[in-house]
């Protein structure tokens, strides 16, 4: 499969903004030009998210040790969100040609320690996509501009729209990895202290919070 220009280009500015070369260039590419082709964007956003929460928790895992407190919990909600993560895998290669099913299923969904392994190091590649979204930059499906037939719209007044809500899809998105860290380091040092579960709960509240006000102005612009 050849990888288009605007893909190849933005996998060329990754490496240079992660600092490294990516584990898994073609198939990332791949992954991008299937989300391009079928319009799977919150499935594979999912995926960023997925991958970037493993990556945070294994780096965690090997720090603290299988002694530590907490470390039981965290490895079961790493192996919850590994599932997850290779479930939406399959839905996006699910919509490829055969041969990049294959090449995928045999790579990163086998049931062993290698092909864990090899799914690990694409995660951390798609972490730093999620990075890359976060600091605000534009990846390869996301345009400024749509065209919706039978819309009183201009294509101008649309991409206006974008630009507005691109920016609050972002902070939510945020907001969810904070809440998933947050959640994380709960397991690993829950609070001990009536004080300190107060303030817990008071943080997560003020993080649903902002996502649904978010959510809200995001909805309020899509009506208008």
């Amino acid at each position: 499969m050849t990888i288009r220009p605007d893909i190849q280009n933005f996998l060329e500015e990754l490496e240079i903004y992660a600092k490294r070369k990516l584990n898994y260039p073609v198939e990332v590419g791949e992954l991008l030009h299937a989300v391009l082709q079928t319009g799977l964007v919150d499935e594979f956003e999912s995926l960023l998210f997925q991958a970037k929460f493993l990556v945070r928790s294994q780096e965690v895992m090997k720090r603290i040790g299988p002694s530590a407190d907490g470390f039981n919990n965290l490895s079961k909600e790493f192996q919850d969100n590994l599932r997850k993560a290779t479930d939406v895998l399959k839905i996006l290669i699910g919509r490829t040609s055969e041969d990049i099913q294959q090449r995928f299923t045999n790579t990163f969904l086998l049931n062993e320690t290698e092909s864990m392994y090899r799914f690990m190091n694409i995660a951390s590649d798609l972490s730093w996509i999620k990075n890359w979204q976060l600091d605000g930059k534009t990846l390869p499906y996301e345009t400024k501009s749509t065209v919706h037939f039978g819309s009183q719209w201009s294509v101008q007044e649309e991409g206006q729209k974008e630009k507005i809500s691109g920016p609050f899809a972002r902070i939510q998105k945020s907001a969810w990895i904070g809440i998933a860290l947050f959640l994380l380091f709960l397991f690993i040092d829950p609070p001990v202290t009536i004080l300190g579960r107060i303030l817990a709960l008071g943080i997560a509240v003020f993080l649903v919070y902002i996502i649904l006000q978010i959510r809200l102005i995001i909805r309020s612009q899509n009506h208008n």
